[in-house]
Formats: structure tokens, sequence, C-alpha cells
């Protein structure tokens, strides 16, 4: 027999209860959601609240649970056990037979089950079969763990082929400790602004679990005072990548037609690129006042030409303001400028890479849309900082994926402080 509301109000933690809602519905606001995110700091209680929830479900639905972790070795320590627990918590040990040889928990009076794999051998996982009841609830227990998006991708594609019957639906969990460095694949995909509808993103941190002892708070709070970074990533579940976060001053929201009429400050640059790199043309306005840099329009691509760049410049009728480009292609610029735009190379210099990216990272506010500028809003959503062979941070960003970095600097080149650095 399930507890009643109140009652999992009290075995769910609060801070979960909003979650629930969701899983058991399946839906926020008519919205259909397939992948609930549990992202979070350690003792957080994600993998607790999860494993309440996945035998919430098996009780209520005519379904078959699948719990995965990478390394198959770990599942009976890790997930069967909290599965197990979560069985004792809502008091129905009676209803449920779990077996070890292989890993198995049956609902003894509907004759579903929740069924144990290893992504280690992928092949297991592909070739499985249930009858009766399809699997229709899925567990990848620190997916972090999972070298690419890819390896999970393969998994999913063969467990959501099958057409589900009628009032039943799909729910994936995915739960993790987010990665220190923020260009790990899972920070990519859900430490953004870029997510999907059918994904639910949920955030918990030790402060949600009031279940902790005195000595864990103690311990936590030691670490908090003597090192904060570490602090943040290992309870607060933040990708702080080597420490300092690039570009605390960004900030994301809609630039309206109205804000845009009303610029006049306009800085546009241009970073080449062609085969495997993008081109990158950005557009923006320069609030020299209060020191605010607006985003608001961008050109970006593999495999433009400069014909097809200048043509889409043109169009928009940006070739009147001076645009400021990598000076390492001299004949792209020419190029350009014999199509009829105005533009310029930039000055390079020693240290002005490092210079440009502090002078961004200096001002009150960059201002990005991410609805016209998506490529651009995510590359300075994940950039971090290089990191020495010994895991070390450099001041300098990392050199990839920071193609509307490098244009954000050409353009606004004559706004910086003209120092010896610089130029």
């Amino acid at each position: 027999m399930i507890l009643s509301d109140v009652g999992l109000k009290n075995i769910i933690l609060p801070s979960f209860h909003d979650l629930w809602k969701v899983v058991r519905s399946g839906k926020l606001k008519d919205v259909v959601k397939t992948f609930f995110v549990c992202k979070g700091g350690r003792n957080s209680a994600k993998s607790s609240n999860i494993s309440i929830m996945f035998i919430l479900l098996i009780v209520m639905l005519p379904v078959n649970g699948l719990a995965i972790r990478k390394v198959g070795a770990t599942l009976q320590e890790s997930v069967y056990e909290q599965l197990k627990e979560a069985i004792n918590w809502l008091g129905l040990e009676g209803s449920f037979r779990c077996y070890k040889q292989p890993l198995k928990i049956v609902y003894l009076s509907r004759g579903n089950y929740i069924i144990f794999r290893g992504a280690d051998d992928p092949l297991k996982i592909k070739s499985i079969k249930t009858s009766k009841y399809p699997i229709a609830i899925v567990w990848f227990e620190e997916i972090s763990e999972f070298k690419t998006e890819e390896e999970v991708q393969v998994i999913n594609d063969s467990i959501l082929r099958a057409t589900l019957p009628d009032g039943i639906q799909y729910r994936i969990f995915y739960s993790y400790n987010p990665p220190k460095r923020k260009q790990n694949w899972v920070n990519k995909k859900f430490e953004t602004q870029f997510i999907t509808q059918d994904v639910y993103i949920h955030h918990s941190s030790y402060l949600d679990n009031f279940h902790l002892s005195e000595q864990t708070l103690t311990s936590i709070n030691e670490l908090k005072e003597s090192n904060i970074n570490k602090y943040n990533w290992v309870y607060g579940g933040q990708p702080i990548g080597g420490g300092v976060i690039p570009f605390e001053n960004l900030e994301f929201r809609p630039i309206t037609n109205e804000e845009i009429e009303q610029f006049d400050n306009i800085r546009q640059g241009i970073d080449w690129g062609y085969a495997v790199d993008p081109a990158c043309f950005l557009r923006s306005h320069y609030d020299r006042t209060r020191r605010k840099l607006y985003i608001f329009d961008e050109i970006y691509g593999v495999k433009m030409s400069n014909r097809e760049l200048s043509e889409r410049i043109r169009s928009k009728g940006y070739e009147y303001d001076l645009i400021i480009a990598d000076s390492a292609e001299p004949k792209s610029i020419a190029e350009l400028k014999e199509s009829g735009i105005s533009i310029k190379g930039a000055r390079k210099g020693q240290g002005s890479v490092e210079y440009g990216e502090k002078w961004l990272d200096d001002l009150d506010a960059i201002i990005i849309d991410p609805g016209r500028c998506p490529n651009t809003a995510s590359e300075f959503e994940m950039i971090d900082y290089e990191v020495d062979k010994d895991g070390k941070q450099k001041a300098k960003l990392e050199d990839k994926n920071n193609h509307s970095i490098d244009t954000a600097r050409y353009m606004c080149e004559d706004d910086m402080e003209k120092t010896g650095v610089y130029f």
C-alpha cells in the first residue's frame, strides 16, 4: 500500500517535492518531461530521493525499471542497496523480493521488476528483452562517469525505440555531482540555459538534507572556511573549473527591438574560420558610461566562404559600421573590403589576448541575447581557463570554442586602454 501524499512528504525531502510532482504526472504545465536531471553536491540526498520515486513508480505503473552505472561492479553496493533502502523507508518490505544472482528487485503483486546493468558492456543493455511489461523507468546513477554523451545516447536509443501502451511514458533519471571542468560534456549539456523542453533540471546541496549528522556538518563548514572553491564544487555542486569563474558579469536575456533602435555606439568584429573552426561575426553596442556590452546579433558557421559572409553582412545592412577583424588573414580582410564592407584588421601585440579577456571580464556587464546569439551565449557560458600539466590554472582562457570571445576582443579594441601591454 502506497503512503498518502502527507506521508510521502515526510519521506521525500521538501526540496524534492516539486520534482516528485513533475515525475509523478510526467508533465509540467502540459509539457511532457522525459529526462529528470538531478545534480548537486555531496550529501545532497539526490540518490536517496530518486530511489524513493523509482520504487513508487514501479508500484504505481505496469512497467519495468532499469538501473545503470558505467561500471557494472559498482551496481550492488550503490543503486541496488539504495533501492532496497527506499523500499524499507516506504514500509514496503513485504511487497518486494530482492535477488542478488543476478541483481533484480521484483514487485510481487504485479510481477514487474527492476533490473541492473553496467554500461561497461553496452551489448548487455542493447540486448535486453522484457516480456509483459516494458522498460519505461531508467536511472543513470553518476552519469558523469560516462566519458561521452554518445555512450549515454546509444543506451537511450535502444530503450526509447519501443512504443509504449496508452497512458504510459518514459521517465529517465540522471544523477551526478557536476564535474569540476566546465568543458565536461555533462556540464556543457546541463549547466546551460539551452535546455530542451523534455528535460527537467533539479539542483540540490547538503543544505537541503536535514538528516546530516553534526559531525558531517562540522567537516563541511571546516572545508568552507579553509577552501571555499573546493567547498563550492564538492558540496555546492558547482563546476568551478580552475577555481575562478570567467565572466561572472554575464547576463543572458532578450534584447528588444526597442533597445536596439536606441543603440548608437555599434561595435562589430570577425574571427575567421572555415573547415573545422567556424567563422564568427558579432554586432554589439557598447555603453561606455555604464561599462556594459550588449551583443545582439551573430553570423556563425563552418565552411562559410568570405563571399557568403559578405553577403550575409550586407543583407543585414551592417556593411557601413566598422568591423574589426582578426588581422591574421589580410587576404580575407581585403576581399570583404572590396565588396564594400567597412573593415580593418585588429592591432595585436604581446599579451593582447590576456589583456582583452581581462578587459571583457572587468566590464560591469556583458548582456547577450541567447535567442539572437545562441552560439555566442554558449561559448561565453562554457569557457574556462587553461590549466597546466599539474592542473594549475593559467591566466589565459582555453583556446577552443572561443570564437565569439575572440571576436568580442577584436571589436572592442578601440575601447580598451591604450597601454603598452596591449599595443
